[in-house]
């Protein structure tokens, strides 16, 4: 089903210019831009689940684990009947959503304990959810069967993270290290600011977040390449934007993380239009 005939999933409530988009019976998927002023989007319901994967743009979200303003990836999972005002600072942004219907959102959650509210999911769930995108760009027969297991790997990471998302100290924690503008901290910054030992704290944030303070660092700055190269920059701008030694050293990071290159994702970031435009303003120079 080409992406003009795709009808719109009944209670999706979804708002957005779509770039690309297909459906079934049992799900719909969409790649979109934000068209709906900050200021004229008003609270409402989601009937169905809605997820979103945020690649680019300012984003605020009700959901546990959000900041009060999310520039950066992040993947929201919300359960059928939210009700929220969740929006973008402006419309600027690049996101994902997938919505199914309450009845095949219960089958694929059979024996997984998610609870009723909508919150982030884990940080490395990013780079699983980045192939809906490949998905939703490249469709064919199989995609439908491809979207339903990608959905159901975030799944059961989603019932594997505790409903609590942190206790106070490991919040604090998280908090400094998703600090803007300020230098990486050390270990015994991180610990006071928990009031942990050393030792205890590595252990603990290990085992909350599944990997170590630094890692988080590394991954947190390796997804906000995600929103500079979903927006058009390129690749060597964007490692010399965010610290890396080089292209080749984001380039290495990026398929290590996400399993394709970057600019392979610029590519499926583009939308027709996009790459028409950057194709006629290269002819144009030559």
């Amino acid at each position: 089903m080409s992406a003009p005939d795709v009808p719109r999933l009944a209670g999706t409530g979804v708002m957005g210019c779509a770039l690309h988009q297909q459906a079934t019976p049992d799900l719909a998927i969409a790649y979109l831009r934000p068209t709906i002023p900050e200021h004229a989007l008003q609270r409402h319901q989601h009937a169905d689940m809605h997820l979103v994967v945020l690649l680019a743009g300012r984003y605020v979200s009700e959901a546990a684990g959000m900041p009060p303003v999310c520039a950066e990836p992040a993947v929201i999972l919300n359960p059928p009947g939210t009700e929220h005002r969740d929006r973008f600072r402006s419309r600027d942004g690049l996101f994902l959503t997938l919505t199914m219907p309450t009845s095949a959102f219960a089958r694929l959650c059979e024996g997984h304990v998610l609870g009723d509210q909508p919150r982030r999911l884990p940080r490395p769930s990013l780079a699983r959810a980045l192939r809906l995108l490949a998905e939703v760009r490249q469709w064919e027969p199989a995609s439908p069967l491809a979207v339903e297991a990608i959905f159901a790997e975030l799944l059961a990471e989603a019932s594997r993270q505790p409903a609590r998302l942190h206790h106070d100290g490991l919040q604090r924690v998280l908090e400094r290290l998703d600090a803007e503008d300020v230098p990486p901290p050390s270990l015994a910054e991180l610990a006071a600011i928990a009031g942990l030992h050393p030792v205890y704290l590595a252990r603990a944030f290990r085992k909350r977040h599944g990997l170590s303070p630094s890692d988080y660092l590394r991954k947190r700055r390796l997804h906000k390449a995600v929103s500079l190269i979903a927006r058009q920059r390129t690749v060597a701008r964007a490692a010399a934007a965010l610290g890396f030694v080089d292209e080749s050293h984001l380039h290495r990071a990026f398929v290590t993380e996400f399993g394709m290159t970057p600019g392979a994702f610029r590519r499926l970031a583009l939308s027709r239009a996009e790459v028409s435009r950057i194709q006629d303003a290269r002819l144009r120079g030559r």
